[in-house]
């Protein structure tokens, strides 16, 4: 049976032939244990009617009838024995065999999505992500142990038909008449299951993304009220997803009706035709009886086998989300021919860069160059293409046109490993994990001591605080930094990028989001952060741009002029503008009733 993804399974049980081995041999001994069981019932019939022939016959002949009967019975007890414990250890290894592939494959997945591009989670659902991840994994156990009943129920099928065979090719002929019929609703149903499952898992990542978007805007929910409207629309779309699981349900049990009904009709055949047979003597009664009992014990693998299908096929979408997602292939790379990087860059340098997001251009030709050790700030209207700007020097994307150098040498002919070692991020939300403070300061840094956590802490001025917690630097905090104040998990993310020491600083919005005397605290540890360091600022506040030594203006994803503050007042109209509306907007917060004094945030230079 082929499936989407299959060749990703196949790659996981390299190393665990063994595994398979043990699956394969077990199933094809409970086949040919139920094979003997329906002929050691013919045997012990015909030694009760004393009929001649047979292992039975030959046994009683030596030891007496009563003997051949007992031992006929003992050797059925022990093939159902016998079939028990191999059936048991056919299941354990089923579960073993799940156990491999469901943890192997969210570690395949989880890593090959860590090793994607930024652009690849531009374009994707998170709802859909984390299904991928969590439910689609599992709905592959699902699949996996469904091809394992296929295995087991085809070779069940082969071995009982065998015994019907050896009991009367007449009436396994017979039996076969309404074998074609049983396709029809296999086939129907199996495509009606296929496009069921795309809608089924459409319509959960469609309610997983819901339910982020509920958990993640729960304030500006509950300020603007929103909680009946977002509980309905939530309402809804699970009613869709339930809506679209009832009919695949409805459907399997359509199918279910159609084959149990052609089960029966296959048994009244042999019944009839095999009742003719015995009364024209064509045919001994244990063998009417063990040949029936063979026939009900092959439409139980049969029914399995179609059911298997459709689990199959019912789960189709998962595994081929989980196929694409596999498939898919970073977009930012080392190209063929990339070479390490040699000490600390001395210049960053800007060359005719442009860039799209699809059809929407973002940044036009811009052309700067700054020197290790500068502080330059990016400034512009809103959309000007100030983070792009500068996402493209961590070479999270690469620009459509144009060149972004380090000393000189393009940074798609550098390995991503070395332009990552000597860059540091601080954004406007900052990012922890789910582990101690830490674990946090020290992500990045493998292997840092307690001493240099501590002096990275301090440095960011955040030490005292984190002592203050009930257990200091062991404390876990949430994702986010929840148990964190904003400001505190701010100097925390501060103190990791302290603690990588890297030689080049992107600070995005690092302080946009904070209150004055937070601001103040964070951009003492900024200050302390840049100390000879080559660092990139976009900020909405122009005091956390004081301390630049060059401004870049961008407009509309262009150059609007390069230099520093004195300079691009006489020179840049745009700043100019930009600079005299800030101005106007702090003397009349000074002039108003409760002035703090507190630089106010400019949209337009944000």
């Amino acid at each position: 049976m082929d499936f989407p993804g299959k060749h990703y399974l196949v790659s996981l049980f390299r190393r665990r032939k063994g595994l398979l081995f043990r699956f394969l041999a077990t199933t094809v001994a409970t086949s040919l244990l139920s094979m003997a069981a329906i002929l050691l019932i013919r045997e012990f019939l015909d030694g009760v009617l004393g009929n001649g022939g047979g292992m039975a016959a030959w046994v009683a002949s030596a030891f007496g009838p009563t003997a051949a009967l007992w031992f006929v019975a003992t050797l059925l007890i022990a093939t159902y024995v016998a079939s028990s414990l191999v059936t048991f250890d056919n299941q354990v290894t089923q579960q073993r065999i799940v156990k491999v592939l469901e943890l192997g494959m969210m570690e395949k997945l989880i890593r090959h999505i860590l090793g994607l591009s930024v652009p690849f989670f531009d374009r994707q659902s998170h709802g859909d992500i984390i299904q991928a991840i969590r439910t689609d994994v599992s709905q592959l156990r699902t699949v996996v142990l469904a091809m394992a009943r296929f295995v087991l129920n085809t070779c069940m099928v082969v071995a009982l038909f065998g015994a019907a065979l050896l009991l009367s090719v007449r009436l396994t002929l017979w039996s076969l008449v309404v074998l074609p019929l049983a396709v029809i609703p296999i086939v129907l149903t199996a495509r009606r299951i296929l496009a069921r499952s795309f809608a089924v898992r459409r319509t959960g990542y469609v309610l997983y993304d819901v339910i982020l978007q509920l958990l993640q805007g729960i304030r500006v929910i509950k300020v603007f009220q929103g909680e009946d409207a977002e509980a309905n629309a939530a309402v809804e779309k699970g009613r869709a997803y339930f809506d679209q699981l009832i009919e695949m349900v409805r459907v399997r049990s359509l199918a279910s009706v159609y084959l149990g009904s052609l089960s029966g009709l296959g048994i009244v055949v042999v019944i009839v035709v095999g009742g003719f047979d015995v009364m024209n003597g064509r045919l001994e009664w244990p063998s009417l009886l063990a040949f029936l009992m063979a026939l009900r014990s092959i439409h139980g693998p049969l029914n399995q086998v179609n059911a298997t299908y459709v689990t199959v096929k019912n789960n189709a979408a998962a595994v081929q989300r989980i196929g694409e997602i596999l498939d898919a292939r970073p977009e930012v790379v080392d190209v063929p021919g990339a070479r390490p990087l040699e000490g600390k860059p001395r210049t960053v340098r800007f060359d005719e860069v442009s860039f799209s997001y699809g059809d929407e251009q973002v940044l036009e030709r811009v052309s700067f160059e700054v020197d290790a050790g500068e502080t330059i700030g990016i400034v512009g209207p809103s959309g000007a293409g100030k983070t792009t700007l500068l996402n493209l020097i961590a070479r999270f994307y690469d620009p459509s046109s144009g060149r972004v150098l380090l000393d000189g040498r393009d940074l798609r002919d550098i390995r991503l490993s070395d332009l990552y070692d000597r860059i540091a991020v601080v954004t406007q939300d900052p990012f922890l994990f789910s582990a101690s403070v830490a674990d946090n300061i020290a992500f990045g840094r493998d292997g840092a001591s307690r001493e240099e956590i501590v002096a990275a802490a301090r440095a960011a001025g955040i030490d005292e605080e984190i002592l203050a917690l009930p257990n200091g630097y062991d404390t876990l905090i949430g994702i986010g930094g929840h148990g964190l104040s904003g400001g505190q998990a701010q100097r925390v993310s501060i103190a990791r990028a302290l603690l990588k020491d890297a030689p080049i600083l992107l600070l995005d919005e690092a302080t946009s989001s904070l209150d004055s005397i937070s601001e103040v605290r964070v951009q003492k540890a900024i200050d302390r952060l840049m100390e000879g360091r080559t660092t990139f600022i976009v900020a909405h506040r122009l005091s956390t741009l004081r301390n630049a030594g060059k401004l870049v203006v961008l407009d509309a994803g262009r150059v609007a002029g390069v230099g520093s503050h004195d300079d691009l007042l006489r020179t840049c109209p745009l700043y100019a503008r930009l600079y005299g509306a800030q101005n106007v907007a702090v003397q009349a917060d000074d002039a108003g009733p409760g002035a703090s004094g507190r630089p106010i945030p400019i949209t337009a230079i944000g």
